[in-house]
């Protein structure tokens, strides 16, 4: 038998899908920002899209019908199918995830996992509404941003399984249990945590608040989050970060002090310790160029 050549066809399979774009958008609130977001589109044949909302009030217009947006919901959005945000309260802005990605079957028989993608998003969108996945996964999404935008193959090639394990999760039951909407103590910290980005926020602090002494409150948010509350804290800091970065034009210097940094060297250091690399370094890699974005300087 003729050895095979390497041809398109091979290059396929090396990436079984193409991620076309992932952001995160924070506090939806500008009105250049709300105008390209907010508009009524639809993508091209093979290419899905995935809206993850965190919090804020608005809705979402997908497949024809307007959804109230919904803290740790998720909508699928198929080829050809249009859909809108709309922002309606300033003082509480949209924040979330997209994930954009092309999986069209042509030319990609025995390309392992694109199949069973295929069936996992038709069952998903044969819901006909969204799912409620917990506030909880945003950090997952965080993490396939960044490997989708890495330009190596092995970590893009993570971000696609690590998108495939978690479809399977959902359809089995899986990613919803991890919600913290069955702890009012957790989800009163979360709320809190959500709306001190822009500021500072202490565990002494939040224990009193929410009136749980410090330790049973760390043993009982490690358990439902998986990591102690302060780490978890610094890592929304950080998430916020990444989109003023990729998404605006403030200067480091700025994003510090907007997120309660003492010192542009300690915002640089925290941010490094969580992303891997420094601010500057990361803005270049992701930056976002959409209509409304004027180039500035770092």
């Amino acid at each position: 038998m003729a050895r095979a050549e390497k041809g398109p066809h091979y290059r396929k399979k090396e990436q079984p899908v193409r991620f076309e774009d992932v952001v995160f958008v924070y506090h939806l609130r500008d009105e250049r920002q709300i105008a390209w977001h907010g508009r009524l589109h639809s993508h091209p044949e093979g290419q899905y899209e995935l809206h993850y909302f965190i919090s804020g009030s608005g809705s979402f217009r997908n497949r024809g019908t307007v959804h109230t947006i919904e803290p740790g919901t998720l909508h699928v959005t198929a080829p050809g199918e249009m859909h809108q945000i709309s922002a309606t309260d300033s003082r509480k802005p949209i924040t979330y995830y997209a994930v954009l990605f092309d999986a069209r079957d042509d030319e990609s028989e025995g390309v392992a996992g694109e199949q069973e993608l295929l069936e996992l998003l038709g069952k998903l969108i044969a819901r006909r509404s969204p799912v409620s996945v917990g506030t909880s996964q945003r950090f997952f999404f965080a993490d396939l941003l960044e490997k989708s935008r890495s330009g190596k193959r092995e970590l893009v090639l993570a971000a696609y399984y690590g998108l495939l394990a978690f479809l399977y999760s959902l359809e089995g039951g899986q990613a919803a249990t991890r919600a913290p909407g069955d702890n009012a103590h957790v989800e009163k910290a979360l709320a809190i945590m959500q709306g001190s980005i822009e500021g500072e926020l202490d565990l002494v602090k939040l224990c009193d608040r929410i009136q749980l002494s410090r330790e049973h409150f760390v043993r009982l948010f490690s358990e439902r989050m998986g990591m102690p509350p302060m780490r978890y804290y610094s890592r929304l800091k950080i998430e916020a970060a990444r989109a003023m970065l990729s998404s605006t034009n403030l200067r480091v210097q700025e994003i510090a002090d907007k997120l309660g940094y003492e010192n542009q060297f300690n915002f640089a250091r925290a941010f490094k310790r969580v992303s891997g690399m420094a601010p500057t370094e990361y803005r270049a890699t992701c930056l976002q160029r959409p209509d409304f974005l004027v180039a500035r300087q770092k």
